[in-house]
């Protein structure tokens, strides 16, 4: 069984000042690799903290790029060792025990052809297309990889816990986690269970996958080089060629 791991970045929403893009990044490690690579998360957080005097129970994307939050109460202090920090935290993101899986999509592209003007049905749509084409390409994987192993292959989703879509995310979900489709070669592959919300807080995983759907944010949005931690065109190339889907 594989366990995937999802935090988003931007806003799922159409009002006025919303950002331009929404992103989905998660990443999937299989369940007898977990405590392995749960591991080297665990101690790199230590090695930073007993660097720097960290202390805190999350790291978020946000507050590393911009040096916000317990970052900058720490001897965290200058754009060294914010870049080694985060060098070390894609460096984990593109371990080999780990696949990435990301959804980067512009509300200003999906409002193309799309009549609906009213914002909160705007919303709804969007956040079903978005969750079905993610969803599909992860049970695809999936699927892809029960027919080479010739043995089924689950999934068990964990998402950062988010009141205002848990209700679109649960009725996408059903439809995927409850299909049982007799033709298919080996019928008890794919996404199983009901997707399960975790406080990022208590979730290095989520963690991750935050500093991860934060990254893409400012590649896509072109802010690589912006601010007091700069993406590397080195950088860009490693997560670009684990992910292995275009960003533009």
């Amino acid at each position: 069984m594989e366990l995937l791991y999802i935090d988003e970045s931007g806003d799922n929403g159409f009002s006025p000042g919303s950002s331009e893009y929404f992103i989905l990044a998660g990443l999937s490690i299989e369940s007898h690799d977990w405590k392995n690579y749960y591991w080297k998360i665990k101690n790199l957080k230590q090695k930073i903290s007993q660097k720097y005097g960290l202390t805190t129970t999350e790291i978020k994307g946000s507050e590393l790029f911009n040096h916000r939050g317990p970052f900058f109460n720490s001897l965290v202090s200058s754009r060294c060792d914010i870049a080694w920090i985060y060098e070390c935290f894609v460096e984990l993101l593109c371990d080999s025990l780990v696949n990435l899986f990301v959804a980067v999509k512009s509300k200003k592209q999906f409002k193309i052809g799309i009549k609906e003007e009213n914002p909160k049905r705007l919303t709804k749509i969007f956040n079903i297309r978005l969750w079905t084409d993610y969803l599909s390409s992860y049970e695809e994987y999936l699927l892809e990889k029960s027919r080479v192993s010739d043995r089924p292959q689950t999934g068990l989703v964990y998402f950062d816990e988010n009141p205002s879509q848990q209700k679109y995310i649960k009725l996408i979900f059903k439809k995927f986690s409850m299909r049982f489709n007799q033709e298919w070669k080996l019928p008890g592959s794919g996404i199983i269970e009901n997707i399960i919300f975790r406080d990022s807080k208590t979730s290095f995983f989520i963690q991750l996958a935050d500093i991860l759907a934060y990254s893409l944010n400012r590649l896509v949005s072109r802010r690589a080089g912006q601010g007091i931690l700069e993406i590397t065109p080195q950088i860009e190339t490693k997560l670009r060629d684990k992910i292995k889907v275009d960003l533009k």
